[in-house]
C-alpha cells in the first residue's frame, strides 16, 4: 500500500508536521540542505525508546548525507542484516542485504567487557562485533584488560579501549539512560550510594531519614525467591542483600570506588589472580550470635556449585569453582584456589555466606523450598539471616511485605556504626499512582526506579534522585561500508575518510535535545560505548558537541566540497518527535521511509 497515493492521509500527516512546536537546539547554517554526497540507509527496531532515529534522518541530510531508506522494523529483520547476517562476509551495505547505521542499545552491570563487541576476532559471523571494527591497538588494549586482575591496572586499560572508541567512533553513543528514585524529601543525600541502589549492591544500614526509625520502599512486584543463591528477581535481590555478605563486597571507599572491597574478609591478595590469600574476621558474627568462620564459606562455595542445588548460574561458577576451592587454613583464614583466571575475579570472592548450622541438615535440592516454607513461618521465618545488617522478622504473604529487623551483631565488626533503620519493609504495590500517592501521603519512603517514574508524574512536595546506570542507546555504523567504514568511495580515498565521516554524524547528534524531548529528561549526553556508572568509566572525554560547523569540517577532512556552506540563516534541530512517533504508531508495523532528499519529498511503504 503506497501512502503517497493517498493525497488525503498525506495532507494530514503534512500538515500535523509542519504545525509541531519545533525543538530548541538551534545553530547557524544555510537554511536549505545541500545536494548530498552520498546516500545511505538507517536501520532501527520498531519498539519504544528508538525513535531519536527519526531525528538523525532529518539531521544527516544537512550535511550532504541522504538518507534513501529508514528502516524501521522488528529485531529478526535487523539480525539477519547484522549479527546474524548469513554471509558472504563482510556484512555488506544495506542495499546489498547488509546494513549502513544501526539503531540500538546496549545494558550492562557495573564490569563491563567490550572483547565480544570491538576485538577483531570476534567479528561477525563469529560473535558479535557487527560493526566488523578491526584496530590492533584495541585488541591489546582489550587483551590487557581481560587478563588484568588487579583493579587499578583494568582501569586503566578501560581508559585505553575508550581512548581508542572515542577517535575511531565505530558507534556513535547517543545517551545514558537514567533511573529515578522519588524518596522522602528529608532523606539525607550523603547516606546512600544511588548506583549501587540502582545496581542491587547496596545495603541501607546507613540510610538515614532524621527522626526515622522505620523504612517504607515500593516494590511494583510480589516476592517469589527467599533463598540468596536463587534470586531470580531484582527485587529479591534487593530486600536478600540486607540479610547477607560475602568476604567481598562492592564500597564506595577508595581505592575500589564501587568494586570489590573486604567485607567479611579483613584481607585479600593473589599473585596470579587465581591463587587467593584471604583473612577471614574473627568477630563475624551471624543474626543469632553464632561465629561465622572458614566452615560456612567453604559450606557456601560448596552449595553455590552443587549440581543438586540447582543454582541458576551454574554454567557460569563451574567454570571457577569446584568443591576443593575453599582450602581452609584454620578457622579465620583460608585459601581460595579458583579454577582458571578471569577478569573479575574479585566479583567471585563476593559469594554470600550462609550459617552452616542454619542449613546442614537441609539437603541441597531442598533449600529453596525450605526458604520458602521458613519464611511464611512467624517463628522459623528469622532462620533467613547471614552477617548482613539485617534478618528477615516476617513476611505477609497476603499483603506482600517483608519486614526485616536490624542484626544487633553487626555493629560487632567491620567498621560499622548502628544501622539508622530498626525497621525495614518492601511492600508490592500494584502500580505507579498508588505508590506515588502513598509517598506523597508518607506512608512510603521511597518508589522504586521499575516503576518507570516521569519527572512530571512526582509530587513537587516530595524529592527524587536521578542516577545514570550503565546502559546506553547508539548508533552503530558499518565499518566496512564503502563511505561510512574504509572510505574508499570518498574524494579522499582512505580509512581516514570513512573515520571522519562517522565524526561528522557523532557531531549532528543533538543528544541534549533527545534526552529532553524523546527520554523525558532521563539521561546524559553518551560519549562511548563505555557506560557511564561503570568501573573504570573515563570522565576526562566529553560528549561530541552537536554543531554543523564541526561535523563540515570532517566531512571537508574526507575530501568533499563544502564551499556552499555559509553562516546566515537558522535552521531547527527538528520535529517534537513525540508526534512524529505518534505518526509511526498511526502508519503501524515494519515501514520504510523513502527520502528524496534533494527534493524534500518522500513516500512509505510498508516492508514485506
Amino acid at each position: 500500500m503506497w501512502f503517497g497515493k493517498n493525497k488525503k492521509i498525506q495532507l494530514i500527516i503534512l500538515l500535523t508536521i509542519f504545525t509541531l512546536p519545533v525543538l530548541t537546539q538551534t545553530e547557524f547554517a544555510r537554511a536549505e540542505n545541500p545536494d548530498p554526497y552520498f546516500s545511505i540507509s538507517v536501520l532501527a527496531p520498531n519498539t519504544y525508546g528508538y525513535t531519536y532515529a527519526t531525528l538523525m534522518v532529518e539531521q544527516l541530510p544537512k550535511i550532504g548525507i541522504a538518507v534513501d531508506v529508514y528502516d524501521y522494523t522488528g529485531w529478526y529483520q535487523i539480525s539477519e542484516r547484522t549479527w546474524d547476517y548469513p554471509g558472504p562476509y563482510p556484512i555488506p551495505a544495506y542495499s546489498e542485504g547488509g546494513f549502513d547505521i544501526l539503531c540500538l542499545g546496549f545494558s550492562y552491570g557495573l564490569d563491563v567487557d567490550l572483547t565480544e563487541l570491538f576485538h577483531s576476532r570476534n567479528i561477525t559471523p563469529n560473535k558479535w562485533n557487527f560493526y566488523q571494527y578491526d584496530r590492533p591497538e584495541m585488541d591489546w588494549a582489550l587483551g590487557n584488560y581481560s587478563q588484568s586482575f588487579v583493579l587499578a591496572d583494568r582501569i586503566q586499560y578501560a581508559h585505553d579501549i575508550q581512548a581508542l572508541l572515542y577517535e575511531d567512533v565505530p558507534q556513535a553513543t547517543i545517551s545514558y539512560p537514567q533511573k529515578v528514585f522519588p524518596h522522602d524529601p528529608n532523606m539525607v543525600a550523603s547516606s546512600w550510594t544511588p548506583l549501587l541502589w540502582a545496581t542491587s549492591y547496596e545495603d541501607i544500614a546507613n540510610w538515614e531519614i532524621p527522626g526515622q526509625t522505620e523504612f517504607w520502599y515500593a516494590t511494583p512486584a510480589d516476592f517469589v525467591d527467599f533463598h540468596p543463591m536463587q534470586t531470580g528477581s531484582v527485587f529479591d535481590v534487593q530486600w536478600t542483600s540486607q540479610i547477607y555478605g560475602g568476604l567481598l563486597e562492592r564500597t564506595t571507599v577508595a581505592p575500589y570506588n564501587n568494586a570489590y572491597g573486604p567485607y567479611a574478609a579483613t584481607s585479600f591478595s593473589s599473585a596470579n589472580g587465581i591463587n587467593y590469600s584471604v583473612e577471614v574476621d574473627s568477630n563475624l558474627v551471624f543474626a543469632d550470635g553464632h561465629k561465622c568462620n572458614a566452615t560456612d564459606v567453604k559450606y557456601s562455595y560448596d552449595l553455590l556449585i552443587n549440581p543438586d542445588f540447582g543454582q541458576p548460574d551454574y554454567g557460569f561458577f563451574s567454570q571457577y569453582i569446584d568443591d576443593k576451592t575453599i582450602e581452609i587454613v584454620s578457622e579465620y583464614e583460608i585459601n581460595v584456589n579458583f579454577l582458571q583466571a578471569y577478569m573479575f575475579q574479585d566479583s567471585n570472592l563476593g559469594v554470600d555466606i550462609l550459617p552452616y548450622h542454619i542449613w546442614k541438615d537441609v539437603l541441597p535440592e531442598d533449600q529453596e523450598s525450605q526458604a520458602i516454607t521458613w519464611a511464611a513461618n512467624d517463628t522459623l521465618d528469622s532462620n533467613l539471616m547471614g552477617i548482613g545488617p539485617y534478618y528477615l522478622h516476617d513476611y505477609d504473604g497476603t499483603n506482600d511485605i517483608i519486614h526485616l529487623k536490624a542484626n544487633p551483631y553487626w555493629t560487632d565488626w567491620g567498621d560499622h556504626t548502628t544501622q539508622k533503620f530498626t525497621d525495614v519493609y518492601f511492600e508490592f504495590w500494584y502500580n505507579k499512582e498508588g505508590a506515588l500517592a502513598a509517598l506523597a501521603a508518607g506512608v512510603i519512603d521511597m518508589v522504586d526506579s521499575q516503576f518507570s517514574p516521569q519527572l512530571l508524574e512526582i509530587p513537587s512536595w516530595v524529592d527524587y534522585t536521578l542516577v545514570t546506570v550503565p546502559e546506553y542507546k547508539e548508533m552503530a555504523f558499518n565499518c566496512k561500508h564503502p563511505y561510512l567504514g574504509t572510505g574508499e568511495l570518498c574524494p579522499i580515498s582512505s580509512p581516514d575518510s570513512g573515520k571522519y565521516i562517522r565524526r561528522a554524524i557523532s557531531h549532528m547528534i543533538p543528544r541534549n535535545t533527545i534526552i529532553s524531548e524523546i527520554d523525558n529528561g532521563l539521561g546524559s549526553p553518551g560519549v562511548t560505548a563505555y557506560p557511564e556508572g561503570a568501573i573504570g568509566f573515563d570522565e576526562s572525554l566529553k560528549p561530541y558537541d552537536y554543531s554543523i560547523n564541526l561535523a563540515l569540517t570532517h566531512m571537508a577532512s574526507a575530501g568533499f566540497d563544502t564551499s556552499w556552506y555559509n553562516v546566515g540563516s537558522s535552521f531547527n534541530v527538528g520535529l517534537r518527535l513525540k508526534t512524529i512517533l505518534g505518526i509511526l504508531a498511526i502508519i503501524g508495523g515494519s515501514i520504510q521511509i523513502i527520502t528524496k532528499t534533494k527534493k524534500r519529498n518522500g513516500r512509505i511503504t510498508r516492508v514485506k
